[in-house]
Formats: C-alpha cells, sequence, structure tokens
C-alpha cells in the first residue's frame, strides 16, 4: 500500500535500504516533478547551464537534497559491478571523462530510472553487459557509415 505495487528494487543498485533512504528523502508522490529533468535538477545531477565542452563559469552552487547523494552512492557501487549494463555505461564515461562525471552520469541515469518507475509505472528489466555492448557497436558501425557516406565513401561491413 505505501509504494503503489511499485518495487524500486528491480532497478540496479538499489537495495531495500537504499531505497527507503531515497523514499524518506523524496517522499511518495514523485508525480510534483513535471517530468525526470525536473527531478534531477532537484536532486542535482542534471549538467549545469554553465557548464559546456569548451568552459566552465565558476559560480555559486545552492544545496541540494541528500537524495542526490544516496544516487551517487548507489552509482558508484554500479560503477564497480562488472555484470550490469549500467556499469558498463559508468565504466565508459570514467574512462573518457573522469570518476566523479561518470558517477554524476550514472546516478542521473539511476534517478531518471527511478522516477520512469514510480511515476509512469515502468517495467525495468536488466538485460545485461552484452546486450549495451551490442547497441554501442551498432551505434559506432552506424556513425562510421553516415561518417564514411558523408566524405564519399562506401563502407562495408563484414561479419
Amino acid at each position: 500500500k505505501i509504494f503503489d505495487n511499485k518495487d524500486a528494487t528491480v532497478l540496479p543498485g538499489i537495495t531495500d535500504y537504499g531505497w527507503l533512504q531515497i523514499y524518506g528523502e523524496t517522499g511518495s508522490d514523485l508525480s510534483k516533478w513535471p517530468t525526470e529533468k525536473h527531478f534531477t535538477s532537484w536532486l542535482g545531477l542534471a549538467p549545469g547551464q554553465h557548464r559546456s565542452g569548451k568552459m566552465n563559469k565558476s559560480r555559486n552552487r545552492k544545496q541540494h537534497p541528500k537524495a542526490g547523494q544516496i544516487f551517487r552512492q548507489l552509482s558508484q557501487s554500479l560503477i564497480e559491478s562488472k555484470q550490469i549494463a549500467l556499469g558498463a555505461f559508468g565504466r565508459k564515461i570514467k574512462n573518457k571523462k573522469g570518476a566523479g562525471v561518470a558517477v554524476k552520469a550514472t546516478a542521473r541515469k539511476l534517478a531518471v530510472l527511478y522516477w520512469k518507475l514510480m511515476v509512469k509505472g515502468l517495467a525495468y528489466t536488466e538485460k545485461g553487459i552484452a546486450a549495451y555492448e551490442e547497441r554501442i557497436k551498432l551505434q559506432q558501425e552506424r556513425w562510421l557509415q553516415k561518417t564514411a557516406k558523408k566524405l564519399g565513401y562506401q563502407l562495408t561491413v563484414s561479419t
């Protein structure tokens, strides 16, 4: 009754204790945030307006609720896991941009999944790391074909 028959422990990295902590911070009604973007912004997990690939402006940071820190802690354990697709995503970002960015990006993804589960009733199933790597491989092949076509080359993919 308290969770409206929704179980957040189906999400990767969320344990019973972690879920109770998040629930204690956010409450039962997540529909007060119209979208997952509003939710992640409130948590302090969304990229700021003063950040880009070229420049970083310094500005005073406002305080964010403890729930954002809980999602960060959960994402750190996800990045260390070897069997979960969200962990593979975090490790990929960690290799490119560093550990801090990876933790925040993974926490944001986890928070979006949590919001969708609690508000929209999303049914989440873990597909595993193999499915994630296959999807990344297909994206890279599409990008290579598109780039080759722009340059006037015909790319053939052999399997």
